[in-house]
């Protein structure tokens, strides 16, 4: 008769069959093998990126070709913006290596419009794989678009700064290039009125000189404008500073058609000013010693009592600080007599060798002369000489008029004036 067999002894259960711990392990090896793939399989993340500038030159072609440009931009210039990917790559990615710019496929016209922001990586040299940049803050801006047009100034020169030594004068100013050509917004053009270059000089100036300058924008009342949005084909300018010596400088009056004895001195004439002012080139100027108004020709243009308007000859380069051209010239004629003789003392000189000349006027009726009073009462015919100059007549076989001079051998203070001819034959030798 067998036993019966007595219940094995009860003890603790082993860890590893606890189902709490099948529960650790598994979370345990679930975590493993989240992290191995996160760090070292497919390692995904998500990063800010702050202050990331706008870039508003993008694509701006989108506007241009309308004949748009912005006039007004939001103030904030920088966005958030949120990067996902590779947490091994993006972890390094800076502002600089993100474009953002609006995206300006709603601009159709001039006024304002709500932009939306993109954003995509730059950098992609340094960043590659596949990165997402989302613009996160602001997404969207406000912007206002204006007509586009050109204007063209000319530039002026402010040249109050400048000074010049004693002696001298600032005459003008040129600037190089003359003109500049302005382009942005019509609302910004319409306030510019004026380009100005602004020189100055930290010494008193004696020669021409060229410098340069900045150009400056104004508007109607002369006070400098800068545009937001308007560009210059240049910035600045070339401005050569022309400067004059000054002199004053003695008015003389040259007269021709005079007796070769006669004494310009004894005519008695005035100028209505005995000098002038000018300016020129110290090179040029300083070499002056007095200034000549246009040839006064006696025997064809004095008349007793009447004034003549003489312009005043200045020398190539230089200019008039009297605001005058011309001067009047006057005669005192009240001690002058005049009298009308026939001269039949007629004589050539200077006959060329190869001719033979015969005069076949007897006489030259009606010639006036002017002089003093006393001289003139005891004038006679036989004291005046009517002179062919065969030099400064072309001569031709055959008879033909010549001109005569009307000399007065005995007096240095007689002339005559008109014209007078006599009739010659020119034979030939």
């Amino acid at each position: 008769m067998q036993k019966p067999s007595s219940p094995a002894p009860q003890g603790r259960t082993p860890l590893w069959n606890h189902p709490a711990f099948s529960l650790l392990l598994a979370l345990l090896c679930g975590f493993i093998a989240w992290a191995v793939v996160t760090v070292f399989i497919d390692p995904q993340g998500v990063r800010f990126v702050y202050d990331v500038p706008i870039n508003y030159s993008y694509s701006a072609s989108t506007y241009t070709s309308q004949g748009l440009d912005i006039v007004e931009k939001p103030e904030t210039d920088t966005v958030t913006v949120k990067v996902a990917g590779n947490t091994t790559i993006i972890g390094n990615i800076e502002n600089s290596d993100i474009m953002v710019y609006p995206s300006y496929s709603g601009v159709s016209g001039a006024g304002k419009v709500s932009l939306r922001l993109q954003a995509r990586l730059a950098n992609t040299t340094d960043f590659p794989g596949d990165i997402e940049c989302t613009v996160e803050t602001p997404k969207t801006i406000d912007v206002v678009f204006d007509e586009v047009s050109e204007k063209v100034l000319p530039i002026t020169v402010d040249a109050s700064g400048v000074e010049v030594a004693s002696g001298y004068i600032l005459n003008k100013t040129a600037a190089v290039p003359a003109e500049v050509t302005l382009r942005g917004p019509t609302s910004e053009l319409e306030r510019i009125t004026s380009v100005v270059a602004t020189v100055s000089s930290d010494k008193k100036l004696s020669d021409t000189t060229t410098v340069p300058a900045a150009l400056e924008l104004r508007d109607e009342n002369g006070i400098v404008y800068t545009p937001q949005y308007t560009t210059m084909e240049s910035d600045t300018a070339n401005v050569t500073l022309t400067i004059y010596q000054v002199r004053e400088l003695p008015l003389e009056v040259d007269f021709i058609g005079t007796p070769s004895t006669f004494d310009i001195g004894s005519l008695h004439y005035t100028l209505s000013q005995d000098t002038m002012r000018v300016a020129g080139p110290a090179r040029t100027v300083s070499t002056l010693e007095k200034l000549t108004v246009t040839d006064f020709d006696l025997a064809q243009e004095f008349e007793p009592g009447r004034d003549y308007q003489r312009l005043v000859e200045l020398p190539a380069g230089i200019v008039s600080l009297d605001g005058v051209t011309s001067v009047t010239l006057s005669f005192d004629t009240s001690d002058m007599a005049s009298t009308k003789l026939n001269i039949s003392n007629i004589k050539p000189i200077n006959v060329p060798s190869n001719y033979e000349l015969e005069i076949l006027s007897s006489v030259v009726n009606g010639v006036t002369l002017y002089g003093p009073a006393d001289e003139i009462e005891q004038l006679s015919a036989d004291s005046v000489v009517a002179q062919i100059d065969c030099q400064s007549v072309n001569l031709t076989v055959g008879q033909q008029s010549v001109p005569v001079t009307i000399q007065i051998p005995s007096s240095t203070r007689i002339f005559a004036t008109g014209s007078y001819t006599v009739q010659c034959e020119v034979v030939a030798k």
